[in-house]
């Protein structure tokens, strides 16, 4: 399948435009990586829900990390995967299907030459995703049983996926968010990927972008770029031009933020969040019309 794929690293990150094979028309990035078939509208407008035990400063860092291609490298970054992509809200994606890792949903080759040179065994081999809940509480990690969660995370991070070693800060941000992972706090079945639940990922990494250190703190505010890209892309062009040139000045705006010392106070110098803020206020007017609505989305796959 040919995709041409417009880089995480642009203001709003990455969109995949064209599959020339689809059976659909690729309107989300998920596409590349869910299974198609009738109920792909559904799949990519549900989610598992979050069991999350705590929420602190560290865990909101490596939340918003864990939802960005940016944490990860090669291939694997360039078409927009994170691990969220494969462990949605900490949980099994049910739907994955991504051609390059795996022959069957809800699995993934982990020694893939696509995505890592250094673990690839020339062998498709994917594994089935494990879910993330209750991982602060086991005794090994992975194929190989790690004895280490940090060293598996950082393996899976520069190994697997060819990242660079993330800052100590980062590291330690995400293995705070896995280890808070935990069952008890769970609720069954799924909720729906709302406009108001993507615009919270961009206010949480921001967030937390003003209590880290300058080189987590780019992260994360690229991060909250890549976040705002799922928004736009959710927004059919025709209906949404001057809502999606709005969203992407202030994705450039907070591109110019990220080498800032304080991102926070350059946040608030230029009301970045009140101008965002307002741009989802008149957006959830119209949310239904949106790829955010189920209904809206299933009748443009099929157009």
């Amino acid at each position: 399948m040919k995709r041409r794929i417009w880089s995480t690293l642009t203001a709003l990150g990455c969109l995949v435009l064209i599959a020339a094979d689809a059976p659909a028309p690729i309107l989300l990035r998920a596409q590349a990586w869910t299974a198609p078939g009738g109920g792909l509208a559904g799949a990519l407008t549900r989610e598992p829900h979050e069991c999350l035990a705590a929420r602190t400063p560290e865990t909101e860092i490596g939340r918003a990390l864990f939802r960005s291609p940016a944490l990860l490298g090669g291939p694997a970054a360039r078409m927009g995967l994170s691990c969220n992509a494969c462990h949605t809200n900490g949980r099994i994606n049910a739907h994955f299907f991504a051609p390059e890792l795996t022959d069957r949903a809800a699995a993934a080759d982990v020694t893939s030459e696509w995505s890592s040179r250094v673990r690839g065994d020339g062998v498709n081999n994917p594994v089935d995703i494990p879910d993330l809940t209750g991982i602060g509480r086991r005794e090994t990690f992975g194929r190989r049983r790690d004895p280490s969660l940090e060293h598996f995370t950082n393996g899976v991070i520069t190994e697997e996926f060819q990242g660079p070693p993330p800052p100590p800060q980062a590291l330690a941000g995400l293995l705070a968010y896995l280890r808070a992972l935990d069952a008890d706090p769970c609720e069954p079945g799924e909720s729906d990927i709302s406009l108001a639940s993507a615009a919270d990922d961009v206010h949480r990494a921001l967030s937390a972008a003003a209590n880290a250190e300058p080189a987590t703190a780019s992260l994360l505010a690229l991060s909250a770029q890549d976040a705002m890209g799922r928004i736009a892309e959710r927004l059919p062009a025709r209906r949404f031009r001057s809502e999606r040139a709005r969203l992407e000045a202030l994705s450039r705006e907070l591109g110019r933020m990220r080498e800032a010392e304080d991102i926070g106070a350059a946040l608030e110098t230029a009301s970045w969040r009140s101008r965002f803020d307002a741009l989802i206020a008149r957006l959830t007017r119209r949310e239904r019309r949106s790829y955010f609505n189920e209904a809206t989305l299933r009748s443009a796959l099929r157009e």
